[in-house]
């Protein structure tokens, strides 16, 4: 990373490489869309947020710039929520791009994300009530309850300190207060690969077959989550055949594990910075 603009670039291709790698089990791909959810929505998506990871990567403003993601995101397709959770990943990291290799920029976005303001806590929450993107039921603080919004004021609590109170399977909260660990570990599987297509078809199922995805828990509950986590490890023992396979499987039943999509997004910027392209 040279600049603030080869940051806001390599974010813009983590979001675009992600997006159109296939099999990736049960997610929008090039091989296939959803009835309210094209491919085309997730590429129109990742050009439009370029200017927000620009500000991001210039000015270390995190809050504000996610907010201005989703809402350039949402006016440019119909599709509501596309990148809510990689914008969540990608626009810290993007305020760490000087540190150039992968774990300084994650150290300083750590940093940055521990120094944020309520101000950026209440941009996040406005960001939620424009794409109404799934997330998991919690008591206090959802982002799903009206009444937050005070409560981050009353409470003055920043980004950070209001992650910390998201339920523990909350896995873009984990990376934001915990480091990014599981983008990193990940962005390391990505150079294990010859083929960089299947490098991220396979780091997806890694972290698919490791961890229980978020938005399947909460869609279908923590019986389905643990059987997908169990059949993604069976399925890279077969490797893209099984893959395939699992893909039809979550397809058939409408399970999109979207946030194993989003580190995997965040991933491959972190990859980026250490050197790996895509040719």
């Amino acid at each position: 990373m040279l600049s603030a603009e080869d940051a806001a670039i390599a974010a813009t291709i983590s979001l675009l490489l992600e997006v159109s790698a296939s099999p990736k089990s049960g997610n929008v791909d090039r091989d296939h869309d959803f009835e309210d959810l094209k491919f085309e929505d997730f590429l129109i998506s990742s050009a439009a947020a370029f200017p927000s990871f620009l500000r991001a990567a210039e000015s270390k403003k995190i809050g504000e710039n996610i907010f201005y993601a989703v809402k350039t995101s949402s006016r440019w397709q119909r599709a509501g929520n596309v990148h809510f959770g990689a914008f969540l990943l990608l626009i810290p990291l993007l305020t760490g791009w000087e540190g150039r290799r992968g774990k300084e920029v994650a150290k300083i976005a750590s940093e940055n994300v521990k120094r944020t303001t309520s101000d950026d806590s209440i941009y996040v929450f406005k960001a939620f009530k424009i794409c109404k993107a799934r997330v998991l039921e919690v008591e206090k603080f959802s982002l799903k309850d009206d009444k937050t919004k005070n409560f981050i004021v009353e409470k003055n609590l920043n980004l950070y300190n209001w992650m910390l109170l998201a339920p523990k399977d909350n896995l873009i909260a984990k990376e934001l207060t915990e480091g990014f660990k599981i983008s990193l570990k990940a962005s390391e599987k990505l150079f294990n690969y010859k083929n960089k297509k299947e490098a991220i078809v396979y780091t997806f199922h890694e972290l698919l077959a490791s961890y229980l995805d978020p938005l399947i828990l909460a869609k279908f509950g923590y019986e389905k989550a643990v059987e997908i986590k169990i059949k993604a490890s069976e399925a890279l023992k077969e490797g893209i055949e099984g893959f395939k396979k699992l893909d039809q499987e979550l397809l058939n039943i409408k399970a999109n594990p979207g946030t194993i999509a989003d580190i995997t997004a965040s991933a491959i910027f972190l990859a980026i910075c250490d050197g790996w392209l895509y040719a």
